[in-house]
């Protein structure tokens, strides 16, 4: 049986998810701030944001992100973000590192980026 709390937490979470998420293809990948050399994979994503799964710190505000797909960065300029949620998760069966789970929120988008977005989750997620 539920408490209080945890009714509530359940209700605060789905009226914070206004955006349906899409689970990615694999080889999909988020890279943040000027350096693109650590690609993190990308869980799933939506319009309002993504989660993805890496073993060291989460990542600043200060460093927009790019979405890598088909060895090719998605996006011209950074999308701005905002940290939101952090999960530790069980060791994965591929790799012997445990891995932690973060989540990012999208902030304000251009006309271009949400057009891009919205292209990018037809063409590299599932339903």
């Amino acid at each position: 049986m539920n408490t209080f709390t945890e009714l509530m937490e359940k209700i605060f979470t789905l009226k914070q998810r206004k955006n349906r998420r899409f689970k990615v293809q694999d080889r999909v990948f988020v890279v943040f701030g000027p350096l693109l050399h650590k690609a993190k994979p990308i869980i799933d994503i939506s319009m309002s944001g993504l989660s993805y799964l890496d073993g060291e710190n989460k990542p600043t505000r200060s460093y927009g992100l790019n979405i890598l797909a088909d060895d090719s960065l998605y996006f011209e300029d950074k999308i701005p973000f905002t940290p939101v949620w952090k999960s530790e998760s069980a060791d994965l069966p591929d790799n012997s590192d445990k891995k932690n789970r973060y989540a990012v929120k999208f902030q304000t988008l251009t006309l271009i980026q949400r057009s891009k977005l919205k292209n990018f989750i037809r063409a590299h997620t599932t339903s």
